[in-house]
C-alpha cells in the first residue's frame, strides 16, 4: 500500500463548472439558426449530456449568459476548446515554464486531447481519445476488484476506464500539473475527483508501493524523446517489483521510429526482458505492449 509519510503527493482535483465551446459546435448552432431554430437541444459538454439553450435577436442564452451569435463566430477559433465561467469566455490554453499547454478538439462531441508545445499526447488519427484509451484497456482482461496503477495521467481517460470497470483500488501518478489543471476544465476529465492522483516523477513515487501490490499497471507515457527515463530498464524493473505474479502490464509505445532505421521497439522488448518479465506481446490494435509476469 501507498506509505502513510508520502500521502503529501496526492493531487486533489477540482473539476471547474461551465459551459464548454468550440468551433464545430458553434458551426452546428450557426446551421441550425439558419434554418429557422429558436430553441436547440446541444452538448454543453462535449457529447457527455445534451441541453437546451434558446435564440432570440441573433442572441444565444446559454444558462446564465448571453452571446451575439455574430461575437461567437468571431471568437471561437478552429482546434481550440473554451469554457464560459462567471459569464466570461476563457480559452483553454497557457503558457507555463517555456511550455505552451493546449486543450483541443478532437471533433464534435468527442473526447479532447492535449497538446504540449505542439505534440499531441493522443491518437485522433482514424480514432478518438476515448476510444484509444477503452483499446489500452481491453488488453487488460477483467478489471472487477482488482488493484490498478495508471502511469502517466495526463487528462485521466486510462484511470477513468479502469475506475469504471470496476477496479477495487485505482492509483494514477502525473509529474505535470499544468496538465492537472486542464484536465479540471475538461468535462471528460471529471470522474478523477473519485480517483487518488499521486503528483510526482513516477520513477520515485513508484517505489513508494509494496512489492506486488498491484494486479493491472498501464504505462502510457509520453514518447521516448521527450521521457525516455520511463522506458529505462531501471524504470520497468520498478514496474516489475510492484506487479503481481500473474499480473499484466499493458505499455503503450506508439510505433516510433517507423520512418528510420532504428528499432525502438526493439530496444523496448529487450529491456522488458531484461527487467524480468516473462511474455511480451505486440498489440497492433493498441499500439503497445502486453507484458505478463508469472
Amino acid at each position: 500500500m501507498l506509505r502513510e509519510s508520502e500521502k503529501r503527493t496526492r493531487y486533489f482535483f477540482k473539476y471547474v463548472e461551465g459551459p464548454v465551446l468550440y468551433k464545430e459546435l458553434i458551426d452546428l448552432i450557426v446551421e441550425y439558426v439558419s434554418r429557422g431554430y429558436r430553441e436547440l437541444e446541444i452538448s454543453l459538454d462535449i457529447g457527455l449530456s445534451r441541453e437546451k439553450v434558446s435564440v432570440e435577436d441573433n442572441r444565444i442564452f446559454i444558462r446564465d449568459s448571453e452571446f451575439s451569435i455574430d461575437f461567437l463566430k468571431k471568437t471561437i477559433e478552429k482546434d481550440f476548446l473554451y469554457k464560459i465561467i462567471d459569464q466570461r469566455i476563457h480559452r483553454l490554453d497557457f503558457y507555463k515554464n517555456n511550455k505552451y499547454y493546449k486543450l483541443k478538439p478532437s471533433g464534435l462531441d468527442k473526447a479532447p486531447t492535449v497538446e504540449i508545445s505542439g505534440v499531441q499526447m493522443h491518437r485522433t488519427t482514424e480514432i478518438d481519445p476515448w476510444t484509444d484509451s477503452l483499446i489500452k484497456i481491453k488488453t487488460l482482461g477483467n478489471l472487477r476488484n482488482r488493484k490498478a496503477l495508471d502511469i502517466c495521467t495526463g487528462l485521466g481517460y486510462t484511470a477513468i476506464n479502469m475506475f469504471r470497470r470496476g477496479v477495487k483500488e485505482i492509483f494514477t501518478i502525473e509529474i505535470d500539473e499544468n496538465i492537472l489543471h486542464l484536465a479540471e476544465m475538461n468535462p471528460w476529465s471529471r470522474v478523477l475527483e473519485k480517483i487518488d492522483i499521486l503528483l510526482g516523477d513516477a520513477s520515485e513515487i513508484i517505489d513508494y508501493f509494496d512489492n506486488e501490490y498491484f494486479d493491472v499497471i498501464l504505462h502510457d507515457p509520453p514518447r521516448i524523446n521527450i521521457a525516455g527515463e520511463l522506458y529505462s530498464e531501471e524504470f520497468y524493473r520498478k514496474i516489475y517489483r510492484v506487479l503481481k505474479r500473474g499480473g499484466r502490464l499493458f505499455h503503450y509505445t506508439g510505433e516510433p521510429g517507423r520512418h528510420s532505421n532504428i528499432d525502438i521497439l526493439k530496444g523496448i522488448k529487450n529491456r522488458l526482458k531484461r527487467a524480468g518479465f516473462d511474455e511480451i506481446r505486440w498489440i497492433d490494435k493498441a499500439k503497445g505492449f502486453l507484458v505478463f509476469k508469472y
